[in-house]
C-alpha cells in the first residue's frame, strides 16, 4: 500500500447563540488523507477476500481513509471529545449508487479501568513498592469503543471517533470500506467531517471540517 498523504483541514466553528466573538477557525488540529486500492490488493483482509470470492462478476474498490487528531496547544485550545466521518457514495444517476458492502472497523475498542481502582504504597527495608489496589468486588477493566462504524451494505457509511478514560482522541485513526461500484458510471465518494472539542472556558463547541475539493469528492471510478 502506498503511504497515505495527510492534508491539513480547517475546522470551522458552528455559530450558535452566545458563541464567543473570537471563535475563529482552528488550523493544524486535524488532518485527513485517503487512498484507493484494487479489491484484490495484497493487504486485503481475509474476510474481505472471502466475500469477493463469493461475489464474482462485480467490480469493487477499497477506499482507505485516515483522520489524524492532534493535541491542543497554547495557540489552539480545546481537546477533541468526539468526531465523525461520513461518506456519501454517488453517481450522476441518482437512482443507482455505489454500496459500501463491508466496512472496517465495525468497532475498535480499548480497555478502560473500572471504578474503584486505587494505588497502594508499601515500604519494605527502605524500598518503596507501588502497586495497583482493587477493592473487593471491583470490576475489571472493560472494553469501550473508540471508533465505531455504521452503514455496511449502504451507500452512506459513517464512522464515529471518541475519547474514553485513559485514551484521548489523538493520533491516526484509519478506516476503510469495500465499495461495490456501479458499472459504466462515474462513481464518487463525498466526504464530510465534523468534530466536537471541549474548551475550559467555552465548554463543548462543534466544528465542521472545511475540506478542499479533492478530499471532499473522491473519484472511485470513471
Amino acid at each position: 500500500m502506498n503511504e497515505i498523504r495527510l492534508h491539513d483541514v480547517e475546522l470551522v466553528p458552528e455559530r450558535t447563540l452566545g458563541s464567543p466573538a473570537d471563535d475563529a477557525p482552528l488550523r493544524g488540529r486535524l488532518t485527513f488523507g485517503w487512498d484507493l486500492l484494487p479489491a484484490d490488493h495484497a493487504g486485503t483482509p481475509a474476510d474481505w477476500r472471502s466475500y469477493l470470492g463469493a461475489t464474482p462478476g462485480r467490480e469493487f474498490r477499497q477506499l482507505l481513509m485516515v483522520c489524524s487528531f492532534r493535541p491542543e496547544t497554547p495557540e489552539s485550545k480545546g481537546v477533541f471529545r468526539h468526531a465523525s466521518l461520513g461518506v456519501a457514495l454517488t453517481t450522476p444517476d441518482r437512482d443507482v449508487r455505489p454500496i459500501a458492502r463491508l466496512i472496517d472497523p465495525g468497532e475498535r475498542t480499548r480497555p478502560v479501568p473500572g471504578l474503584g481502582t486505587g494505588v497502594s504504597f508499601t515500604v519494605t527495608t527502605g524500598v518503596l513498592d507501588v502497586g495497583v489496589e482493587k477493592p473487593p468486588g471491583s470490576a475489571p477493566a472493560k472494553e469501550e469503543w473508540i471508533v465505531r462504524g455504521h452503514g455496511a451494505s449502504q451507500p452512506n457509511p459513517q464512522w464515529e471517533f471518541r475519547r474514553v478514560k485513559g485514551f484521548p482522541l489523538v493520533g491516526d485513526h484509519p478506516v476503510a470500506a469495500l465499495v461495490e461500484l456501479v458499472p459504466d458510471r462515474t462513481n464518487t465518494a463525498e466526504v464530510l467531517v465534523a468534530a466536537e472539542l471541549e474548551h475550559r472556558t467555552w465548554g463543548i463547541r462543534r466544528y465542521r471540517a472545511q475540506l478542499a475539493p479533492t478530499p471532499h469528492t473522491i473519484v472511485l471510478a470513471e
